[in-house]
């Protein structure tokens, strides 16, 4: 069985999820980014697992963009989905907001990996918005890394 792990992560925890993941499926899975799965051919996977954290309700354009030029061929093999966030609460209006209904469909397993938000790595507006956000708080979290191996063990069919 060979799994490929895409994901987007623009603060570093929905990358250090995916390679906890591609670590638990030992040898099986391949964690690459979104901007470098383009030169992959998914018809040498066997499953595809697509990974992001959430920005304002929002996965990051280029997992949309890839989701949509690639959706024939996601269709054609076992697909996953995980999302990053601190709002557990909406997982499945993260979905459904950012994926097609189609893809949403034939996902045959839909993770939240938690994630965290600590506001000295960001800076100008957004650190404003996080500010307020977080209400007088330096950091929120909310990580569930536990949620992973579970995942990993769905996938590999134990």
């Amino acid at each position: 069985m060979s799994i490929l792990i895409i994901y987007e992560s623009k603060g570093g925890y929905t990358k250090e999820c995916a390679l906890t993941l591609e670590k638990y499926l030992a040898g099986k899975g391949r964690a690459v980014e979104v901007h470098a799965a383009g030169k992959e051919n998914l018809a040498g996977y066997d499953r595809v697992v697509i990974g992001s954290a959430v920005y304002a309700g929002r996965v990051p354009a280029r997992i949309r963009r890839f989701v949509n030029k690639n959706s024939k061929d996601l269709l054609n093999r076992p697909l996953s989905l995980f999302v990053c966030g601190t709002a557990e609460e909406f997982k499945d209006t993260y979905y459904e907001k950012n994926y097609p209904e189609q893809i949403l469909n034939h996902a045959d397993i839909r993770e939240w990996f938690g994630g965290h938000i600590i506001l000295e790595d960001h800076h100008g507006l957004k650190k404003m918005i996080l500010s307020s956000i977080l209400k007088g708080e330096k950091e929120l979290h909310r990580e569930r890394k536990d949620n992973i191996e579970p995942f990993a063990k769905f996938l590999l069919g134990s």
